[in-house]
């Protein structure tokens, strides 16, 4: 789990960005509103909140695709499989990566 890394691809300010996380994340940290990315250093996984946007969606595939090539280039050793993975549907692989996996809690505002 050396490698683990999980960044959130979102658009609310307006314009599409792609931001790290905390290398210490949880379950909880998945944007059901936003795509997430996650690299487990022999896997990317993205994964696809139900809120998203397709226009999260879309760049967030292409900026994934990105990611792939670059960390090929980067570490030539250790190349990435590309993955979608839609909320509820986590393979054990992809929740191994979170502390306390669980069931997901539909939150109430």
């Amino acid at each position: 789990m050396n490698f683990t890394r999980l960044f959130r691809c979102s658009n609310e300010k307006g314009y599409f960005s792609v931001s790290e996380k905390c290398s210490d994340f949880c379950q909880d940290d998945l944007a059901e509103d936003d795509v997430m990315i996650l690299d487990t250093g022999s896997e990317v996984f993205l994964w696809v909140g139900p809120g998203s946007s397709d226009v999260e969606r879309a760049l967030a595939a292409k900026s994934a695709q990105v990611y792939v090539k670059h960390m090929k280039e980067q570490q030539p050793n250790r190349p990435r499989t590309l993955a979608v993975v839609k909320k509820g549907h986590e393979p054990h692989a992809f929740m191994r990566c979170f502390h306390g996996w669980g069931p997901f809690v539909h939150r109430r505002f």
